[in-house]
């Protein structure tokens, strides 16, 4: 009886047929893994503000973006102290290491970006906004001054539910459906770093056209990342939670110079 034996040309065909249909269904299997890290992030900026509002339950106000003291290494920063309603311990950090992995630890965390490591240890997955904007240019009420100086728009301020806009400018009526609250930051213009709060668009790198901003998004960092990359980082685009409590995504040229959505 005649044994049927591969041929080597036969097994050369059989491995070439393998590698096109896995060089089809990669692209399809990435991107599926994106969607699912974005559906991940959605779901921590979800957690997050429904720990903001467990927060002002406690306190009346939202947590500031940054304490008037902000504690040995940051640890009085918004992330320290949404920590415990979000299932985390917010206990004192030994250094700057311990406090940057526990600030991108659980929800706060988004799983697009590297972990922080060594060198990069500032690089934050959400910021908080300050509010300064909104409190100078469009009445933005209950606020309270928390860090900086009355009617500077870099000053932090402590908002509450119900707090809304009673101005408008040219273009632009912010909604409470239409302004920010927690969003991801671009990364500082020449370095690999972000603040954990964010005043204006530019921070955000909201424009293609603005000089402030295209420092933010074009070009790669020191250590070789795209900076496009980390502000949009699903895919071109970037998940914001709303002050009203709803995550939605935008790109860029989205936004208002001042964060807002017009």
């Amino acid at each position: 009886m005649k044994k049927n034996i591969f041929t080597l040309i036969e097994l050369l065909v059989v491995i070439a047929i393998i590698a096109i249909l896995a060089s089809m269904l990669l692209p399809s299997l990435n991107q599926a893994r994106q969607a699912a890290r974005k559906t991940s992030c959605t779901n921590n900026m979800k957690q997050i503000g429904t720990a903001l509002m467990m927060y002002s339950g406690d306190y009346e106000y939202f947590p500031p973006a940054k304490s008037s003291e902000m504690g040995n290494f940051n640890s009085r920063g918004w992330h320290w102290l949404t920590m415990p309603y979000l299932g985390l311990d917010n206990s004192q950090p030994s250094g700057w290491e311990e406090a940057a992995k526990r600030r991108e630890k659980g929800a706060l965390r988004c799983p697009e970006i590297a972990p922080p490591q060594p060198g990069l240890l500032d690089r934050i997955s959400y910021a908080m906004y300050g509010f300064g904007p909104m409190v100078v240019y469009f009445g933005f009420t209950p606020a309270k001054l928390e860090r900086g100086t009355a009617g500077n728009s870099t000053s932090i301020f402590a908002t509450k539910p119900g707090a809304k806009a009673t101005k408008a400018e040219p273009g632009c009526a912010p909604r409470t459906s239409t302004i920010p609250f927690i969003a991801e930051r671009a990364l500082d213009a020449g370095g690999d770093a972000a603040d954990i709060a964010f005043q204006d668009g530019n921070q955000l790198g909201y424009s293609s056209t603005a000089s402030a901003s295209l420092g933010r998004i074009k070009g790669d960092t020191p250590k070789g990342y795209s900076y496009f990359d980390f502000a949009y980082r699903h895919k071109g685009r970037k998940n914001i939670l709303w002050f009203d409590g709803h995550v939605a995504d935008v790109g860029v040229d989205q936004l208002h110079w001042t964060g807002v959505k017009p």
